[in-house]
C-alpha cells in the first residue's frame, strides 16, 4: 500500500498484468510531501517510481519524504552462493528516486541502514510509549529470544534481567534446541521482543521452553508481523501478539495492532 500524505493510492492492472494507476490529488502549492509506503509486494516498487517520477517531472520543487517502515530485502543482505544480493539492489532503486529522508521502524539488518542514503530511524515516532512489563495489572518479564535481539535491544531499552533464549540450529538450519538463559524460577508473565516475526518457528521454540519452565501467560511483541504468522504455530502457543500494520494485514482476535500507518497520515519531521 502506497500513500501519498494521506491518499491512498489506487492500484490496478490492465488485462496484461501491466500497472494501471490513478494519479493522485496533488497540491501544487505545497512543498512538502510524505509518501508512505507499507509493503505489500515488489510490484509496488515500481508504482512507487512511477509517482516519483511524476511528482519530479511537474511539481520539480517539491521536497519528497519517504516514510518506509519496513525495509523489504532486508533479510536478503549479503552475497550467497547461488542467491541474489536483492537488499543491494533494492538499496539503489530507492536511492536513484532522491528522497529528502527515508523513515524506517526498527531495520532488521544494519547492512539496510548501510545501503540506504538518507535512511532515519524513527522509533520512538512510529511506536507508542508502552510498559512492556506490566500488561493488565500482571507484571512480565522481557525476553529476548536470541542474542541478536538481546544485542539490539539492550541497549535501547531499560530492561532489567532480561531472559536470553539461546538456540541451537541442525545442519539444516533447523532448530533443534532451545535454552534460557537468565531465567528465574516462579516466573509467571513473559513478553518476548524482537523486530520481525514470519512462521515464528524462534518464538515457539521460547514459548515451549517456557511453560515447561512453569510460565502461564506469554505475549509477543514484534515491530513487524508477515501475514504468515496465521501459517505457524505462534497462536498456538503465545496469547497475544502485538505489532504494527508495516506489513501485517491479517485480522484474528490475538494479534493486536499497535500503531497504524495505512490509514491517516504519517506525521515526520520536515
Amino acid at each position: 500500500m502506497i500513500k501519498l500524505n494521506d491518499h491512498v493510492i489506487e492500484q490496478d492492472c490492465f488485462g496484461d498484468g501491466t500497472l494501471k494507476c490513478a494519479l493522485p490529488p496533488i497540491n501544487s502549492a505545497g512543498s512538502f510531501i510524505v509518501i508512505t509506503w507499507c509493503y505489500d509486494d515488489d510490484a509496488e516498487l515500481f508504482t512507487l517510481w512511477s509517482l516519483v517520477c511524476y511528482i519530479r517531472d511537474r511539481y520539480p520543487d517539491i521536497t519528497l519524504n519517504l516514510a518506509m517502515p519496513y525495509i523489504p530485502h532486508a533479510r536478503q543482505d549479503r552475497e550467497v552462493s547461488h542467491r541474489l544480493f536483492t537488499l543491494k539492489y533494492f538499496a539503489k532503486l530507492i536511492n536513484a528516486m532522491n528522497f529528502r529522508k527515508v523513515f524506517v521502524l526498527d531495520p532488521h539488518s544494519d547492512v539496510s541502514m548501510a545501503v540506504l542514503d538518507r535512511v532515519v530511524p524513527m522509533h520512538s515516532i512510529f511506536i507508542p510509549d508502552i510498559d512492556l512489563t506490566r500488561h493488565n495489572g500482571d507484571v512480565y518479564t522481557v525476553m529476548y529470544p536470541d542474542a541478536g535481539a538481546a544485542k539490539k535491544y539492550g541497549s535501547q531499552e531499560d530492561v532489567t534481567n532480561p531472559i536470553i533464549g539461546n538456540k541451537h540450529r541442525n545442519e539444516e538450519g533447523r532448530i533443534d534446541g532451545y535454552e534460557l538463559l537468565n531465567f528465574v524460577e516462579g516466573t509467571k508473565n513473559v513478553i518476548i521482543r524482537d523486530d520481525i516475526c514470519s512462521y515464528g518457528g524462534t518464538f515457539v521454540a521460547a514459548a515451549k521452553e517456557l511453560k515447561k519452565r512453569g510460565v502461564e501467560k506469554i505475549m509477543l511483541y514484534v515491530s513487524h508481523c508477515e501475514n504468515n504468522i496465521l501459517k505457524g504455530e505462534v497462536l498456538d502457543w503465545i496469547d497475544v501478539v502485538y505489532t504494527t500494520d508495516s506489513i501485517c494485514t491479517v485480522q484474528h482476535p490475538n494479534v493486536r495492532i499497535l500503531k497504524s500507518f495505512r490509514t491517516g497520515k504519517v506525521n515526520v519531521p520536515n
